[in-house]
């Protein structure tokens, strides 16, 4: 995957955040936090509070535009760990990523860089990787910006913004895999949203589904929260320093 595509498809999921996080005040409580009960900014304010506050979670997501549609699975920690997959539009293969701190391994399968490298190239860079992981750090031109969409800290910072002139609706409640959740959504100068907040334990965002004014379609789910994030670098063996590379 090129660093344009990757820090494209960071920025539409960040974005995506921002667009459809919402503003209010609200409660919290143990089976039932009594959020359905409030009204849709309140609810709105209290998810933006949970996900701000939360130390570790779970985000599977596809974000799709003109050029197709980026899948991503990603577990992340306020501490600077993350592993997940990314999978460009088209489905030509897969970006497997761990990162510890500023170190970042990045696999790329066969498909990616037959996707991304014309016939003979594709050829010498699968030999010369050989299924192994690029090391580097997230100062690296081609990690970086894998690595800013895969940390806590940067969609915190798009939680914590507070959109305006939104319109917000209390809908009904739901489920989503399992967790009761109450529905929400938001139309704000021609762009819609649709979330659904837990209604059990803290009110985190369980799910959001947006269009924005280009027709850019996200749709995001969110789990795990304040689960440890389990970021273990491969052995040495399987993996090349990008330094090697060049």
């Amino acid at each position: 995957m090129s660093t344009s595509r990757a820090a494209a498809a960071r920025c539409a999921a960040a974005a995506a955040v921002c667009l459809l996080i919402f503003q209010g005040a609200g409660a919290a409580g143990a089976d039932d936090n009594g959020i359905a009960d409030k009204s849709a900014p309140a609810i709105a304010d209290a998810s933006r509070e949970a996900m701000t506050g939360a130390t570790s979670m779970r985000m599977v997501a596809k974000v799709t535009d003109e050029s197709g549609t980026t899948a991503l699975d990603l577990r992340f920690d306020e501490r600077g760990n993350c592993v997940g997959s990314v999978t460009p539009p088209g489905g030509s293969g897969t970006a497997d990523i761990i990162k510890r701190g500023r170190d970042v391994w990045m696999k790329l399968d066969d498909a990616i860089l037959r996707a991304q490298l014309p016939g003979a190239a594709a050829d010498d860079a699968i030999a010369l990787i050989n299924g192994r992981y690029l090391h580097g750090t997230t100062g690296s031109l081609l990690l970086r910006d894998f690595a800013e969409f895969c940390d806590l800290d940067s969609f915190r910072k798009e939680f914590s913004s507070k959109p305006v002139n939104e319109q917000l609706t209390k809908g009904s409640r739901t489920t989503v895999d399992g967790r009761p959740a109450i529905t929400v959504t938001s139309r704000r100068d021609g762009e819609t949203g649709t979330y659904q907040v837990s209604t059990e334990d803290k009110p985190y965002l369980l799910r959001i589904q947006g269009t924005d004014t280009s027709g850019q379609r996200v749709e995001a789910s969110f789990s795990a929260f304040d689960e440890p994030v389990l970021a273990k670098p491969p052995a040495p063996a399987d993996s090349v320093d990008l330094s090697q590379l060049q």
